[in-house]
């Protein structure tokens, strides 16, 4: 017995909207636990003063003892993963001083041209900062054109918005480091 092609409807999809992939959320770790590297390089003082959970403070200043390499690995995993639970965007504006104000606004440039010109930019912004996905930033700027089009609140817009800058800097920090 064939089977009948399923016809999926658009309240199919708006209930899976938002919700991120199995890739996109491996992605995410291993985007943190890159972070983490990034926070374990500051010295004892800087990261003693991060406003961040007392148990991320203890993993970062732990990870400076530790010189086997998979038990190194498997440190930043953990600090990744306590990582989810910070504010992405304290943790990005206490790491986004070292690249400098003129580097932010050459990102901020790139996410205005990415959601104005779209695909095009997107794939020149991916040439640029190899750490970054085109699916993930299409479909932050898909999420941000959907949002504008069904004229969402500001403060929804501006959310859509600050997460795919948190993205764009987090990528840009990790296209460095890389």
């Amino acid at each position: 017995m064939a089977r009948g092609t399923q016809r999926y409807t658009d309240e199919d999809f708006e209930s899976l909207d938002g919700r991120a992939s199995r890739t996109e959320q491996k992605k995410a770790v291993q985007r943190m636990a890159a972070l983490g590297e990034q926070l374990a390089q500051l010295n004892k003082k800087q990261i003693q003063k991060l406003p961040v959970d007392e148990r991320l403070i203890d993993a970062l200043l732990e990870i400076q003892n530790i010189s086997a390499h998979e038990a190194r690995r498997r440190q930043f995993l953990r600090i990744g993963k306590l990582l989810r639970n910070e504010d992405e965007t304290v943790i990005l504006s206490y790491l986004t001083p070292q690249q400098g104000a003129k580097k932010q606004m050459q990102l901020m440039r790139w996410v205005d041209r990415m959601i104005d010109q779209g695909d095009p930019v997107i794939n020149e912004f991916s040439k640029v900062f190899n750490a970054s996905e085109r699916h993930t930033l299409r479909q932050h700027v898909l999420r941000i054109h959907r949002d504008m089009k069904q004229q969402v609140s500001e403060e929804d817009l501006a959310a859509s918005k600050l997460k795919f800058v948190n993205y764009v800097q987090q990528v840009a920090l990790l296209s460095e480091q890389g």
